[in-house]
């Protein structure tokens, strides 16, 4: 059992070999359980004999652990101690030792000063033997070392002996400066011509620098400079011809050999880092720059041409003498804000550019620049205004070429201002570019719009030349906003929001909207033999209505020549589609004009004309696609909604003729439907071409006027009822294609009513010349007239009777009023009204009990009666011609 490779199975076998064995089971068992709690109880006396041993040993390492640390704090202090011990004893041994450094230090100091203090005293000796022999290399390197020698004696300035020693070398230095001055004047003649030993003036110009410092070098320079510009100021004097702004090349030109003399003869004497042929280029530069302002200011005859050339060399002067000297322009790395900052290109120290050291003196005066290229583009504008638009007309190009040889001009002086000036005369520049540009726009194209008449032979030429100045200002107002953004990146910065194109952009638009009416004009005028046409049909004599009259044809074919011949010359779709809006008004405006100018039409003619205007109305609904692709271009809403208001005017006032005359209240029922404003001039107008007599139209109007306030009582004094159908929202969304307002109250009434048929009446209507009397099965009310609720009444009773026709049992328009397209229909809204008629009833009613939310577009009730009702006003007015044909044939 104590075995590692105990093994259960072998030591049962070994208990139990065979089955008589088994009888033991219980004996083995119970010895098992007792070796068991003997090793139990072994074990626990093991645990608590190791434990006990663990706690003593832990008591006896934390003993030990103490007594250690004890130990180790003696040693440290006992350590401690002796250090200190130490170092006193060290502080005792070295004391003598730091005396003894400071006591070397000190002699070693005096020691220094002695023999500096002799090496300046024989340095001062020296250089008063040099300067006697005028030996000025050699002093000019001595007063270097004199000068370092001089900084170890700062301190000493109470030592009267050393103060008096610096006065004698000052005084040495003053004097050697003088005489070295002296040497290089005595070098040069009043000519200014090298007569010295340039080496020796070499070494006097540095021994002055050494003595003297940059003080004595800028005397030097300022000496040269004087002797070399004092030919200069001789040669050049302010009232002398070779001064004048003509001839300032040859200030330039001097200015060049004397620095070729200076670089071939004078750059020996000087030290190169003096720059004395910049410097003297400077000078040259102020004076040149005083003489051209004095010279500008006294006279008053300067002319463009030698103002700009003066200006030009100039400038190329500037730039030359940036290059000789190297002087480069450099930005601030990371700030792209900031101004540019120039630097010599050899050395990357600061220096001063060229640019506008002379130019500057121009600025006053580019007024007369300005003026120049005003009178330059003037001029341009006048020779372009005499040429006729067949020269400029280049089949490669879409725009007048005079236009492209302006903006070519614009962008040259733009060029040129920019080199010459980025302040105010820019500004000024601009606002002649701008000026010029309206002076353009109003002079050339405006002035070069043709004048078409209707006898033109060359009527589509000239079309083509109107859209050819119609590209012409759409293309300069483009350029133009690129112009503006290539002044303001030029201009300085605080000039950039005096830069403004505003009123040239204004002008360009203006005239392209001038070449559009002149478009309109032109197309109208090819369509005046047409209206001319138009008015001399006998309208009030015509007997039958048959296909589009002939006028139609000529309009359509001159509107489809003009516009395909304006598509193909029109670069701008928007310009084409404002052509074509305003054409379409201005038609709808001519066209009601030839109608008033014909005279009296009748009834037949009535019919004619709207027959007209819907083959009319077509062909300009396909306006906007002729000489296109018409799967690629649709027509535009705003267009649709401009032709159909304008020809819609016109179907009504054509509808409003077709009312009898007599009765009254027929005819003015029949306005007051299709004219809910009532206009005063169109029914003057109606009444006029209906051929009532000036005595009668009183009458009529009384009438009106009276009708008019029935409605508006009647609108007023409404109230919600119960009956079974309801038009509270129908009339107030009533609406047609070309009459927008609330629908009439009487309208409405007579849609919501549903009162029987209880009486018929007999309504004389006038065909022609002839007075036949055509039953009709009306109902009547005792409220004001109305209309049928799908169409327009054709007449109503008499104003004695007080009672007023409502609406027709069988025919919403029996006269073709409402033509194809119904000209009044319910509009669709929220509330929808749905309503049968029953064909063997003599009552209108409601189809059904509930007035739904449904569109109308959604009802099947309302959609079958309006194919019904559009099917049986084609059958009856179909009937009606053929009644009417047989009519007049008998």
């Amino acid at each position: 059992l104590d075995s590692a490779e105990f093994a259960t199975g072998h030591y049962v076998d070994r208990l139990f070999p065979d089955d008589a064995s088994l009888e033991g089971v219980d004996v083995a068992a119970e010895n098992l359980r007792r070796r068991l709690q003997v090793v139990t109880q072994d074990i626990r006396q093991l645990l608590r004999a190791q434990s006990n041993d663990n706690n003593k040993q832990q008591a006896q390492s934390l003993e030990a652990t103490k007594a250690a640390i004890g130990e180790l704090y003696t040693r440290i202090s006992e350590m401690k101690a002796k250090a200190r011990t130490s170092e006193r004893m060290v502080l005792d041994i070295t004391q003598d030792i730091k005396s003894l450094d400071s006591a070397k230090r000190n002699l070693t100091h005096t020691t220094t000063t002695m023999k500096r203090l002799q090496m300046l005293i024989g340095a001062v000796g020296q250089l008063r033997h040099l300067k006697e022999q005028s030996k000025y290399y050699e002093a000019s390197q001595l007063l270097l070392a004199i000068g370092g020698l001089r900084e170890g004696f700062a301190g000493f300035g109470r030592v009267r002996q050393i103060a008096a020693l610096h006065e004698s070398a000052d005084g040495l230095q003053r004097g050697l400066a003088s005489q070295a001055f002296q040497e290089v004047e005595r070098g040069f003649d009043s000519q200014g011509m090298l007569v010295g030993d340039a080496r020796v003036m070499r070494d006097a110009c540095l021994c002055a620098q050494a003595s003297l410092g940059d003080e004595q070098r800028d005397k030097f320079v300022a000496f040269y400079c004087d002797l070399q510009l004092r030919a200069y100021s001789a040669i050049f004097q302010i009232n002398d011809d070779v001064s004048q702004l003509e001839n300032i090349s040859r200030r330039y030109a001097w200015l060049r050999r004397i620095l070729r003399n200076y670089s071939d003869d004078h750059a020996a004497v000087f030290p190169e880092q003096w720059r004395v042929g910049e410097a003297l280029s400077r000078r040259f530069s102020e004076a040149t720059r005083d003489q051209l302002g004095e010279i500008m200011a006294t006279r008053e005859d300067i002319s463009v041409e030698h103002l700009m050339s003066a200006l030009a060399d100039t400038l190329a002067f500037e730039a030359q003498c940036n290059k000789k000297f190297a002087i480069v322009a450099k930005s601030p790395a990371g700030d792209q804000s900031s101004s540019e900052l120039h630097v010599y290109e050899d050395s990357g120290e600061p220096a001063v550019t060229f640019t506008g050291a002379i130019s500057c003196a121009f600025e006053p005066y580019m007024s007369i620049f300005i003026r120049g290229e005003r009178a330059k583009f003037d001029e341009m504008i006048r020779k372009f205004q005499r040429e006729p638009v067949s020269i400029d007309n280049d089949p490669s190009l879409s725009v007048l070429a005079s236009s492209t040889d302006l903006l070519y001009q614009f962008r040259e002086s733009l060029r040129q201002c920019a080199s010459l000036s980025t302040g105010q005369p820019m500004v000024d520049l601009s606002q002649v570019f701008s000026q010029c540009l309206c002076n353009y726009a109003r002079d050339v194209l405006v002035h070069k719009l043709p004048r078409i008449t209707s006898s033109s032979t060359t009527a589509l030429d000239d079309l083509k030349n109107i859209c050819l100045i119609v590209n012409t200002a759409d293309y300069c107002a483009s350029v133009v906003g690129q112009l503006e953004q290539k002044v303001v990146e030029k201009v300085g910065s605080e000039f950039k929001d005096k830069v403004s194109f505003t009123a040239c952009r204004d002008a360009l638009l203006t005239s392209i909207n001038t070449s559009i009416r002149a478009l309109v004009a032109g197309v109208e005028t090819m369509c005046e033999p047409a209206f001319a046409a138009l008015t001399q049909v006998p309208w009030q004599s015509l007997q039958m209505v048959g296909d589009q009259s002939g006028y139609v044809l000529l309009i359509s074919s001159a509107m489809e020549a003009c516009t395909e011949t304006i598509r193909k010359s029109m670069s701008g779709s928007r310009y084409f589609r404002s052509y074509c809006d305003k054409f379409a008004a201005r038609f709808s405006e001519r066209y009601m004009s030839a109608i008033n100018t014909c005279g009296q039409i009748s009834e037949v003619g009535a019919e004619q004309l709207l027959l007209d205007a819907q083959a009319l109305k077509s062909t300009l609904m396909g306006m906007p696609l002729m000489g296109a692709d018409r799967d690629e271009i649709k027509v535009p809403v705003a267009y649709t909604k401009i032709v159909t208001q304008g020809v819609g005017q016109i179907e009504a006032l054509l509808k409003a003729i077709l009312a009898p005359s007599d009765p009254p209240d027929a005819l003015i029922d029949r306005f007051m439907l299709l004219f809910p404003k009532t206009p005063r001039e169109t029914f003057q107008q109606i009444l006029n071409i209906k051929g009532v007599k000036p005595v009668d139209q009183p009458m009529y109007f009384r009438i009106l006027q009276r009708m008019v306030k029935q409605t508006e009582s009647a609108a007023s004094s409404e109230r919600p009822n119960t009956s079974r159908v309801t038009v509270a929202d129908t009339a107030s969304n009533y609406s047609t294609p070309d009459l927008k307002g609330p629908m009439p109250s009487h309208v409405a009434q007579g849609i919501s009513s549903s009162v029987p048929l209880a009486s018929r009446k007999t309504e004389h209507v006038r065909l022609g010349s002839d007075s036949q009397s055509v039953q009709r099965s009306a109902r009547m009310s005792p409220t004001a007239g109305s209309a049928a609720p799908l169409g327009v009444s054709g007449g109503t009773s008499s104003a004695s009777h007080g009672q007023t026709l409502l609406a027709r049992r069988m025919s919403p328009d029996p006269l073709g009023i409402t033509g194809g397209n119904s000209a009044l229909q319910p509009a669709a809204s929220a509330h929808s009204v749905q309503v049968a008629f029953s064909p063997d009833s003599e009552t209108m009613s409601p189809g059904s009990d509930d007035i739904g939310s449904t569109d109308a577009a959604n009802s099947p009730v309302l959609a079958s009666l309006a194919a019904n009702a559009t099917a049986t006003r084609t059958k009856i007015n179909e009937n009606l011609r053929k009644f009417m044909s047989n009519m007049r044939r008998n």
